[in-house]
């Protein structure tokens, strides 16, 4: 759906003439609104968060590059606030990338392009699911999230994601003790 938005986008920016600078202030004010939209929705999910305050137990292996942390115990509330630090960081570093290419290039696409995208994830997002939406957090939704990988699709290695998925899932709800079990789907997950 993404490749959709942006080809079908960048179509229409072509064909409609939008990369003429005479455009070039509206298009601005839609990509600081839609910017402004979704740091407002992340500072609200936080605060949902904040006042839900989950303290349910969570534990899983942190399967970061390069982290020394291995297995971490936290909160539900703590793992969402610390998703909805790295979204907003996410937003912002995004923000700072595209108004430099804006304004030192003159490129007007990105700028069109992040006014829609973003939006499109955010609602796609986990913490958009579970805290707007209210869906439950199973299934995708179940904590710890794993990162989906965007060359999937393109490698083949959707499979390998899956893999990854079903074994933070387990090793999330292992807390029953099984440490064979647990090792060996953490030992799974790293060499992939």
């Amino acid at each position: 759906m993404q490749l959709a938005v942006i080809f079908g986008t960048m179509h229409l920016v072509k064909k409609a003439g939008l990369e003429s600078p005479e455009y070039a202030p509206f298009i601005r004010a839609m990509y600081g609104t839609a910017t402004a939209v979704i740091l407002a929705l992340t500072f609200y999910i936080k605060s949902l968060v904040q006042k839900g305050n989950d303290t349910t137990a969570l534990e899983y292996d942190d399967a970061a590059p390069g982290s020394q942390q291995g297995r971490v115990v936290t909160t539900v509330a703590k793992y969402d606030l610390g998703e909805v630090a790295k979204l907003q960081k996410s937003t912002l570093f995004t923000t700072a990338i595209v108004l430099f290419m804006h304004f030192k290039f003159g490129y007007i696409q990105p700028l069109i392009l992040q006014s829609l995208l973003p939006l499109l994830n955010l609602y796609k997002n986990q913490l958009f699911q579970i805290h707007l939406l209210g869906k439950p957090a199973t299934d995708s939704l179940k904590r710890p999230w794993v990162a989906e990988n965007p060359f999937a699709a393109l490698t083949g290695a959707a499979g390998a994601d899956s893999a990854a998925t079903a074994a933070a899932a387990t090793a999330a709800t292992a807390s029953d003790g099984d440490a064979s079990s647990s090792g060996s789907e953490t030992e799974t997950r790293k060499d992939k």
